[in-house]
């Protein structure tokens, strides 16, 4: 009445010399349809999706769980890392509700969300690992249009915010684990207190859905006074620096939205040159980090450096897993032979950067049950084409470019009762076509901006094709919503 992850199998009493074929092991996991598929011309990343894919079905059995052999704890952080890539690779809509309704069944009496649901004792992560509660209800009213669990779930989210609040009233988180398992300097205050400031926003947004409007305005001011104390006592004015100047904790004050648009740049700056020059093109984050770097990256039209990141075969990485015989995820980034886990879902947000930045499928923020769609392909040296595809509960959205002859060519299918913004990299809008007809003339297509090498298109459900000669790949700032 239990189960085991392993790799190795030992066999004894065994007549003869075992072959496989003379075993049988049964894979096991929960019952979640596989619903997503990526690839792409790149082998290793298709590698990397798949040692990915199975470190999520061997973690979850009723739980979410942190690895399959050893502890087999629901934690919280797990699921606020990864949740996006789980869902656009597998059902999770009757998992994840269950895995909400666990946090509830397990908070303190008075309203404390815990680190692990079902709760083991461990009370130490602090407000990052209960983020999972919240971030789930919207997450699922995102992802599936679970609008029932979100009133049922409000109020547990409500009175944990409230006192997290009543604790901390200068804003400043002083405990709790962060960005777990980066390679940098990780303090609570300046990584923890940006997680703080998400849930308020998180519990703004999931009051507005409901109709809460005097807590939806409560929650955003609690926000932007976390917002002000952040810049106050951590941005370090005209250096660009986010203290204490990790990779991690550059990504998460642009992530997170706690820069003030005149320093932007220069935390952007101050982020690349960690990158280029101290980490030689590498990653040096933990779990949150990881998550949000490769989002800003893109997000700023910086795919180029991504997937650089995601794209090394030496340490830290994934293609450093992969040389060094991985067949799932690590929960450190170097190998260990025994203080270490090998089956580790915590990294699998790369998965979710394939989707949603590769490919291009990503729910808008407002969406609910997927029925508002962005398209985002983001072409960059290295790659010919990408495909891939995400069966929302609307029906199946696909996206899939090549380059290819001095063309780039993109296809996509927008399901029924939905809409979608697709974003278009080109030299010129106006050679755009779609289906060999000019975009500006297709049926259900209406053109919407064209900025900063980026052409923007309104369009319905159904299939179209787009096409225009490649650009320039790699580095460009994107047009941002």
């Amino acid at each position: 009445f239990t189960f085991h992850g392993f790799r190795y199998v030992e066999v004894t009493g065994y007549p003869g010399t075992p072959t496989l074929d003379s075993l049988e092991g049964l894979r096991l996991n929960s019952a979640v349809d596989e619903v997503g598929s990526f690839e792409c011309s790149n082998h290793m990343l298709n590698q990397i999706q798949e040692i990915t894919r199975w470190t999520f079905l061997s973690n979850i059995f009723g739980v979410q769980s942190d690895c399959p052999h050893r502890e087999k704890f629901g934690y919280g952080g797990d699921i606020a890392t990864t949740s996006d890539a789980f869902m656009l690779n597998l059902d999770m809509a009757n998992f994840y509700v269950k895995a909400a309704r666990d946090w509830y069944d397990a908070a303190l009496p008075n309203g404390m969300l815990t680190d692990t649901a079902p709760a083991v004792g461990i009370q130490y992560c602090g407000v990052a690992w209960a983020l999972a509660h919240p971030l789930l209800l919207y997450q699922l009213y995102q992802y599936y249009g679970n609008s029932r669990l979100l009133e049922e779930q409000y109020e547990t989210a409500s009175k944990w915010l409230d006192l997290v609040a009543s604790q901390n009233p200068d804003h400043i988180i002083k405990e709790g684990l962060s960005d777990h398992e980066g390679l940098e300097e990780m303090p609570s205050p300046q990584m923890v207190t940006p997680l703080y400031c998400y849930s308020a926003r998180l519990l703004s947004r999931l009051a507005g859905i409901l109709g809460l409007k005097d807590d939806q305005e409560r929650y955003a001011a609690l926000a932007q006074e976390i917002k002000d104390a952040y810049i106050q006592k951590f941005l370090e004015p005209g250096t660009g620096k986010a203290d204490p100047g990790t990779q991690a904790s550059q990504a998460f004050a642009l992530y997170l939205d706690l820069v003030p648009p005149a320093e932007k740049e220069a935390v952007v700056d101050f982020l690349m040159n960690k990158i280029a020059n101290d980490n030689n093109g590498h990653l040096s984050t933990g779990i949150f980090g990881t998550k949000y770097l490769l989002h800003v990256l893109s997000d700023l039209g910086h795919t180029d450096i991504a997937y650089k990141i995601v794209n090394q075969k030496s340490f830290p990485g994934w293609g450093f897993m992969l040389e060094n015989d991985a067949t799932t995820l690590w929960e450190h980034w170097d190998f260990s032979d025994n203080s270490f886990s090998h089956n580790h879902p915590m990294f699998g947000s790369v998965s979710e950067w394939f989707y949603r930045w590769l490919a291009g499928i990503q729910p808008e923020p407002d969406a609910h049950g997927f029925d508002k769609i962005i398209i985002k392909p983001q072409p960059v040296d290295g790659l010919s084409w990408v495909k891939a595809y995400y069966d929302s509960v609307r029906g199946r959205i696909a996206s899939e470019w090549r380059c290819e002859n001095g063309r780039f060519t993109l296809d996509i299918i927008i399901p029924p009762n939905t809409s979608a913004t697709v974003f278009i990299p080109a030299q010129d809008a106006s050679n755009i076509t779609e289906s060999d007809i000019s975009a500006d003339n297709a049926a259900c297509v209406r053109f919407l901006a064209f900025d900063d090498g980026i052409a923007s298109y309104e369009i319905d459900s159904g299939s179209y094709s787009f096409s225009h000669f490649t650009p320039p790949r790699g580095g460009r700032r994107s047009a941002r919503r």
